[in-house]
């Protein structure tokens, strides 16, 4: 019974892997073609990697014709399924308001998702939302605290924002937006804030 049970499993798996590896292999070739019909194939029947590729190759026009609709479809399809990567390619469609209507409170919800998974340029963008208010109310602590987090991955940018920030907040602010991206790091991306 188990190795029934195997053989059903290996058959429905190998076609998504045969497809998604020969999407890489065509990719990597540089045939986007090739890439595009094997990365729709793998797509369709769930495979994660590939939606997110077919979304970037749909941002990017490579094998296709640029198209930002069809790319925030494969983002969205991958970044509601976890893809951090994907859900941060959601969140700048929503800001920019590519293949979407521009939505800056959902580009929030999807950047603060990522940013929640430990992406530091999720964390530096929500940072800036939060800094210039877009999306939710303006909060310089939830800037600091965002822009804390990704500049202690050494993103030098976030660090530059994050120094910024420390010239127009106080003391208190500073102090509760330590405690709050130290509990972030705690419960989503173990990564402590100096």
């Amino acid at each position: 019974m188990r190795w029934i049970s195997l053989t059903l499993f290996s058959l429905l798996v190998m076609p998504v892997w045969a497809d998604f590896s020969d999407g890489v292999s065509a990719y990597q070739r540089a045939d986007y073609t090739t890439a595009v019909r094997e990365f729709t194939a793998a797509a369709r029947l769930g495979d994660v990697s590939a939606q997110y590729n077919l979304g970037f190759m749909y941002a990017t026009g490579q094998g296709v014709a640029k198209n930002y609709h069809e790319a925030f479809f494969w983002f969205l399809k991958a970044a509601k399924r976890g893809d951090s990567e994907s859900q941060f390619h959601v969140g700048g469609m929503y800001e920019n308001g590519l293949g979407v209507h521009q939505n800056y409170s959902q580009a929030i919800k999807w950047y603060r998702k990522t940013a929640e998974q430990g992406l530091a340029v999720a964390q530096l963008t929500l940072g800036g939302l939060y800094g210039i208010g877009l999306g939710a109310p303006q909060s310089y602590s939830q800037a600091y605290a965002w822009f804390s987090l990704a500049a202690n991955q050494g993103n030098d940018s976030a660090l530059q924002a994050k120094q910024l920030t420390e010239e127009v907040i106080s003391l208190q602010q500073i102090n509760a937006a330590q405690l709050f991206s130290q509990s972030i790091a705690k419960k989503y991306i173990q990564v402590s804030p100096k």
